[in-house]
């Protein structure tokens, strides 16, 4: 037999969302401690530790569209720095593609990966040329002063290197890896902040 219920309705749906309103609280503060108390992915390169966004800047592809800081905001991003008519700025772009490929085994990473050069070269054939490898290599150029004020923000010295920065959604740059890495080494890594990016990226409010 059934006892009734001697409570008003009101008190009844009061009690009830006090109910679900803890559980809630209780859902995100516990999602929180979880969250603070984890540990960033260990990597062979560097995490940059906080993320930085990267400054504007307007730069151009092989085929003359606009590419700029909003367009790196757009999913995750390799980016490095050379000259296609040096052995500097081919290697840069052998190591990048060299990355892509061994994440194919990772889907969701690999659909929204792409791949950046910028270049101060000034052979536009050459740059048509690399940037027809692959949909996914872009191939930029512009005014060098801009190129060197990007490398300076960056933390890049003067010297060609072909080592590689990893910028996530967002435009935050996450890691850098050296030129020391091989292609396993940094795809490894790379998979290791993709996974990881919700303890390397600042709380959305």
């Amino acid at each position: 037999m059934f006892l009734r219920n001697r409570r008003p309705l009101w008190v009844r749906l009061v009690l009830m969302l006090g109910a679900i309103s803890l559980f809630v609280l209780a859902y995100q503060w516990g999602n929180q401690y979880q969250r603070r108390s984890d540990t960033p992915p260990v990597i062979a390169g560097l995490l940059l530790r906080p993320p930085s966004n990267l400054p504007d800047f307007e730069l151009r592809e092989a085929l003359g569209s606009p590419f700029g800081q909003k367009d790196l905001s757009q999913g995750w991003t390799l980016l490095a720095f050379g000259d296609l008519s040096r052995a500097s700025g081919q290697l840069a772009v052998q190591r990048l593609i060299d990355v892509y490929n061994r994440v194919a085994d990772e889907r969701a990473l690999r659909k929204q990966l792409r791949l950046v050069l910028v270049t101060t070269g000034t052979d536009s054939s050459l740059h048509r040329d690399f940037a027809g490898l692959m949909p996914a290599l872009k191939i930029l150029g512009g005014d060098a002063e801009q190129i060197e004020r990007l490398r300076a923000d960056i933390g890049l010295g003067a010297a060609d290197t072909p080592a590689i920065f990893v910028v996530a959604p967002g435009g935050y740059l996450l890691a850098f890896l050296p030129e020391t890495e091989d292609g396993a080494r940094m795809a490894e890594d790379l998979k290791a902040i993709h996974a990881g990016s919700d303890l390397l990226l600042p709380e959305t409010p």
